[in-house]
């Protein structure tokens, strides 16, 4: 059996990639503790591999030259063992950090099984407080938390045989309710969101019932009920424009009762209501999807872990540019760049910047911007090159426009990371490009031949500039 002499692939080394420079040293320490681990192997393997963190991508990183830095000889067999108890350390702390950040129950349970009453209510008490009172978070968790606090004080006082006092039943039987219904929501609304995206078929049991519980009963009221009841209205009657107005009203309302992962999610849902109705032909929404992107920057939403993605960050900027905010998009380029990620800062800048200057019609200050952006990421590169040919358009400069248009198509043939959607679409885009050219040369005359050839393209990019050079060429 051939076993490969690289380290990078295996197992252990997959999971410290995953490690955060503060995971990294605790994890050292863990398995530094006897109580872990008395194996010197380990700490030394360990103490080795650090040196490679975060990418372990060094050519030295093999089972030969590990082992003998390990061992002072080459011994893979014995390595591989100490690669083992490695591996399972790493498991067993990756399992702790976890059980770590949801140790809700974990003490109470202790305490009950140790039939220590006193500490337990104690316990009980302390958790239920700092739950209700010191947070402000009113998502499906909150109500789980609710819901096992109250569970686990009813098994206790039956432990005791303390049928007698009050144990609470209404509450637990309350917060399951509150619990079942928002996770039944969440999910139900994500199942629809799907449908309608991936035309595939669920079966919600039970949804039409608890609707129509829901519309009669108070608990409607509650935040992570009322919040995914809207969500679910607009869905389900996208055309009623006032369901979306009322979720927009109740996450407002609402949003700090989430964290910052779902209060990202809920805009999303707004965002995908307007994005459809755009689709649609309803054009106003563009305005209302600059708003809710300028309440996810005002809110902080759109920035998760101290980043903002490029994607999100290039969305805000194609939106803000399109209903000519041009103040704001400059303001959201200068003040948030240091979100963006090192790794595509310097490219997102520079591309979004020649962007804000195309649509100010500064298009040589839009040419040097581009200039300075590197074709390392695939999107980058499709969209720079479709934004210097559109460019050269605007400065009449045709012999430019031509060269580019042939690379651009050699590069559309030869790029294997492009799929076979970008290609049709961007070279659709090509086609009416040159198009646009020749008659501007001389070479062609039919300008509506040109206008029916794009309507009837459904798949193209830049499907507005293009029709808009038309309509000049018309006058």
């Amino acid at each position: 059996l051939y076993l490969s002499d690289k380290m990078i692939n295996s197992k252990l080394i997959s999971i410290l990639k995953t490690l955060s420079k503060k995971e990294i040293k605790e994890f050292n320490q863990f398995i530094a503790t006897p109580l872990f681990n008395k194996n010197n192997d380990v700490i030394n393997l360990q103490s080795i591999l650090n040196k490679h963190y975060p990418d372990f991508s060094h050519k030295n990183i093999t089972h030969s030259i590990i082992s003998k830095k390990l061992y002072k000889q080459s011994d893979t067999k014995r390595l591989r063992y100490a690669m083992s108890d490695l591996t399972m350390l790493c498991e067993k702390f990756i399992s702790f950090t976890n059980y770590s950040q949801e140790e809700n129950q974990h003490l109470l349970k202790a305490y009950q099984k140790r039939n220590l009453n006193k500490y337990f209510q104690q316990e009980l008490k302390k958790k239920q407080h700092n739950l209700s009172e010191l947070s402000f978070i009113r998502d499906d968790n909150y109500y789980q938390h609710q819901q096992e606090y109250s569970e686990i004080s009813f098994q206790q006082t039956l432990a005791n045989d303390n049928r007698n006092i009050d144990t609470k039943l209404q509450d637990l039987v309350d917060n399951l309710d509150l619990y079942y219904l928002s996770k039944k929501l969440k999910y139900s609304c994500e199942i629809i969101n799907r449908m309608n995206v991936l035309k595939i078929e669920y079966d919600i049991k039970l949804l039409n019932n608890l609707v129509e519980y829901i519309e009669e009963n108070e608990i409607k009221e509650t935040p992570s009920i009322s919040v995914y009841f809207k969500v679910l209205k607009t869905l389900q009657e996208p055309e009623i424009e006032n369901h979306y107005l009322g979720l927009k009203l109740i996450i407002e309302q609402h949003l700090l009762r989430f964290e910052k992962e779902e209060q990202y999610d809920l805009y999303g849902y707004l965002q995908n209501y307007c994005i459809k109705q755009i689709n649609g032909g309803n054009t106003k929404y563009l305005k209302e999807l600059f708003k809710n992107y300028s309440k996810m920057i005002e809110n902080k939403v759109i920035i998760k872990n101290n980043k903002i993605e490029q994607f999100d960050f290039k969305n805000m900027v194609t939106v803000a540019l399109r209903v000519k905010e041009y103040e704001w998009t400059e303001n959201l380029i200068n003040n948030y760049q240091h979100f963006l990620s090192e790794e595509h800062r310097v490219n997102a800048i520079n591309y979004n910047k020649a962007r804000l200057a195309f649509h100010q019609n500064n298009y040589k200050t839009c040419l040097n911007e581009l200039l300075k952006v590197e074709f390392t990421d695939i999107y980058y590169s499709l969209d720079s090159r479709t934004l210097l040919l559109k460019t050269y358009y605007e400065l009449n400069d045709f012999e430019s426009a031509l060269n580019l248009i042939n690379s651009f198509k050699v590069f559309l043939k030869r790029d294997k990371k492009i799929s076979e959607y970008q290609n049709i679409t961007y070279s659709n885009f090509l086609v009416i490009a040159l198009s646009l050219i020749q008659l501007n040369l001389g070479y062609k005359r039919d300008i509506k031949k040109i206008e029916t050839k794009l309507l009837g393209i459904k798949q193209i990019a830049d499907s507005t500039w293009l029709a808009d050079k038309i309509q000049t060429l018309k006058l």
